[in-house]
């Protein structure tokens, strides 16, 4: 049955799903932060629609390096990222990869598309190990057409997830990138960072500099010059993609303090 489930979607989806999915639960997922799953856990869905749900949500998982969807690719389905940490990223105008946004665990993808029955405008690859859900266009157009109430709470979680602060900060281009760069490295911290013995908080960023050049919407040379400084006055040290912070509290008091007297002078 799972079998031809999995044959039945990928027939119905095109190619973008012609993949290893294997059929996985949604209603009874024990995820605590599926994306899904925050927008259903009150809403009284009938059996049919549960069942319809649970038989048509796939499942997979990504290595390193893979693409969960590509650019251009025919926008099947609802993406949720159970674990792990994918990229976003399109193609300007001279085929370089643009950084758009990192997406983790919880993280809804391949809405704005879905819902704008338009193909996918960026790529998704995996930086890490990712276990991914897949949820069939045609049961969301479902169950948003049948409860309002579904509607609303997976609209709301959609708009929360691109319009999150941290997000938004980071592409300030007004802002200088040195503060940029210190709270793009505050949010690293607070998903991966891990105190080490000598009480150094040790940091292992999933992207390359020129990725994180994309990020902040600024010059890799730029991203540069802020590692440069911040090594000088021995607040991070950087080797490669590993970065060690002696006293995290002194590194983010700067940006702090500029917010608390409202000034973007550089410091």
């Amino acid at each position: 049955m799972a079998q031809k489930i999995m044959s039945d979607q990928a027939s119905a989806n095109g190619d973008e799903l012609e993949r290893p999915w294997r059929v996985g639960p949604t209603i009874t997922c024990a995820h605590i932060g599926c994306g899904l799953q925050s927008c259903i856990r009150d809403v009284p869905f009938r059996t049919a629609d549960t069942t319809i749900l649970e038989r048509s949500t796939l499942v997979r998982n990504f290595e390193r390096g893979e693409k969960i969807f590509s650019e251009g690719d025919a926008a099947a389905g609802l993406y949720c990222v159970r674990s792990g940490v994918a990229l976003l990223s399109y193609k300007d105008a001279f085929r370089a990869d643009k950084a758009v946004r990192m997406v983790g665990s919880g993280d809804l993808v391949g809405s704005r598309s879905l819902f704008a029955e338009e193909p996918h405008v960026t790529t998704a690859e995996a930086l890490t190990g990712c276990h991914v859900c897949f949820f069939p266009k045609t049961t969301i157009v479902r169950l948003t057409d049948t409860y309002p109430l579904f509607s609303r709470l997976l609209f709301r979680k959609l708009a929360r997830d691109r319009g999150s602060r941290n997000v938004l900060f980071i592409r300030e281009q007004h802002l200088p990138i040195r503060f940029r760069f210190i709270h793009f490295l505050r949010m690293m911290e607070k998903r991966y960072g891990v105190t080490n013995g000598n009480g150094n908080v040790c940091v292992k960023l999933p992207i390359m500099r020129r990725q994180i050049a994309s990020l902040l919407s600024a010059r890799p040379e730029s991203v540069a010059r802020a590692i440069t400084e911040l090594e000088r006055e021995g607040l991070a040290i950087f080797d490669g993609r590993d970065v060690t912070i002696p006293d995290s509290n002194a590194l983010y008091r700067i940006i702090d303090e500029a917010a608390a007297v409202g000034t973007h002078e550089k410091v």
